[in-house]
């Protein structure tokens, strides 16, 4: 599955489209954040084709900043999203290891929990993971490099 990915760099729009050429049913906002909506198709509420980041370079910081900029913007709504450089994985929101609740479409991965009010009928998005995040945020965003211990402002 063949991830497209576009963004607008205009600061009055700031947004990711992550997807597959596919169109969507729906979409759901993220529990902990609704300026991210994972999107959907037809198939059900797991059927992740995408997802729509609003106000992106907030929702990337600090690990990565927009291209060319020289420091990267503050993390807005508090430590929303984690970096494993290791797996060049970038994870917003929370996880879950319950299978039935995990999503996977390409490189994305959706962590789902059962809806409060319609436990038997829904599920709500409360985490995505972008695997090789480098390569799909590129040309867009780049990484943002972490001194070294004990380099500029150690005495």
């Amino acid at each position: 599955m063949k991830l497209t990915v576009s963004y607008d760099p205009d600061p009055e729009v700031d947004v990711l489209n992550i997807t597959l050429e596919q169109r969507p049913w729906g979409g759901w906002g993220l529990e902990s954040n609704s300026n991210f909506v994972v999107k959907v198709g037809e198939k059900g509420d797991q059927d992740v084709i995408g997802i729509l980041v609003i106000f992106t370079s907030y929702k990337v910081a600090p690990y990565f900043r927009v291209a060319g900029e020289t420091n990267p913007r503050q993390a807005g709504g508090g430590q929303f999203a984690s970096y494993d450089r290791t797996t060049d994985t970038l994870t917003w929101g929370v996880t879950t290891d319950a299978p039935d609740m995990v999503s996977h479409t390409g490189d994305l991965t959706v962590y789902w929990r059962p809806d409060q009010d319609y436990p038997d009928k829904f599920n709500n998005p409360i985490g995505v993971s972008l695997r090789n995040a480098a390569q799909h945020l590129a040309p867009h965003f780049e990484l943002v490099e972490i001194p070294a211990a004990g380099g500029e402002g150690q005495g």
